[in-house]
């Protein structure tokens, strides 16, 4: 049994990259006020479902910052979560930082 091959940390950078730019897109669009926003892929893949489909790709993690404390509006949160799975098919799951690790 073969092993899944593991990403290249350049291609995990440009999509991250990738995910902060639909971030970026929707707070504008939203006229939320933020700060920072941050984007990490795992190199790990999950099952998920995109579409009719199963899919084995990466989840990302997201954070954004105002004034130095996470945003959380769980109904901005949703639509972000959907824009970048339809938007970037090699990512199924978004978690969302909510809180920083003290």
């Amino acid at each position: 049994m073969t092993k899944p091959k593991k990403s290249s940390r350049r291609s995990l950078k440009k999509l991250a990259q990738r995910v902060e730019a639909i971030m970026i897109e929707e707070l504008d669009r939203d006229n939320i006020e933020y700060d920072k926003v941050e984007a990490r892929i795992y190199n790990v893949k999950t099952v998920g479902v995109q579409g009719d489909n199963r899919s084995y790709v990466h989840p990302t993690e997201i954070a954004i910052y105002n004034k130095g404390s996470l945003i959380y509006q769980p109904e901005f949160l949703a639509k972000l979560s959907n824009s970048i799975t339809n938007q970037i098919t090699d990512i199924n799951r978004v978690a969302v930082l909510i809180k920083d690790s003290e």
